[in-house]
């Protein structure tokens, strides 16, 4: 084959880098900025906390208790799923501490997915990238209170891949492991996780 042979048609070769481009530049526009169904759950932390979920009572029932009630079935929650990136860089069994620095807060609520309760004394594990070190570096477990909250204090986190994050797991044995990974903004103060586990090695 002759080299002008070769070179004979350059519009086709042109056309298609515009087309693969242009297809790049859609993919981009429509997906999730963390391209991991990551939600982001950063606020400036002056807002309060929900209430933890009680279970309902039946659509039509007296809010006040009539003499010797019929027993209301407990309603159930979905559990919390792992998410693409909930494992990044665990290590496990994280030492229990009570803060990672300061002017961050990591809190959450963690109940079980049988009757939508709180479940108190659960071990919860955090880790994320700050200024003052990796995720290797910034770890750490926490226990829920008698009101299924658990809440540790970190300093700020920074931008990995792109975008700041954080890492919350439980692998305790009790319920299902779950590991989640959630984004943040840079000038967030807070992330608010929660956790619904269910039964289940």
């Amino acid at each position: 084959m002759q080299a002008h042979d070769r070179v004979r048609h350059p519009w086709v070769l042109g056309a298609a880098l515009v087309l693969i481009t242009a297809a790049l530049v859609i993919a981009l526009a429509v997906s999730e900025w963390s391209g991991t169904g990551a939600a982001n759950v950063g606020d400036a932390g002056d807002a309060p906390l929900a209430a933890a979920p009680t279970p309902a009572a039946e659509p039509g029932r007296a809010a006040t208790p009539e003499p010797e009630p019929e027993p209301v079935p407990a309603r159930d929650c979905e559990a919390t799923q792992s998410n693409p990136g909930g494992t990044n860089n665990y290590i496990p069994d994280a030492p229990f501490a009570d803060s990672l620095g300061s002017g961050f807060v990591i809190t959450g609520l963690v109940r079980s997915a049988q009757g939508c309760r709180p479940l108190e004394d659960v071990r919860v594990q955090v880790w994320l990238a700050t200024e003052t070190g990796t995720e290797q570096d910034n770890r750490a477990s926490v226990r829920t209170g008698a009101d299924g909250r658990y809440r540790i204090e970190t300093d700020k986190t920074i931008a990995q891949f792109g975008e700041p994050n954080i890492h919350i797991g439980y692998d305790a044995g009790r319920y299902r492991e779950v590991f989640i990974r959630r984004v943040i903004d840079l000038d967030d103060r807070r992330a608010v996780v929660d956790l619904t586990l269910e039964r289940g090695g």
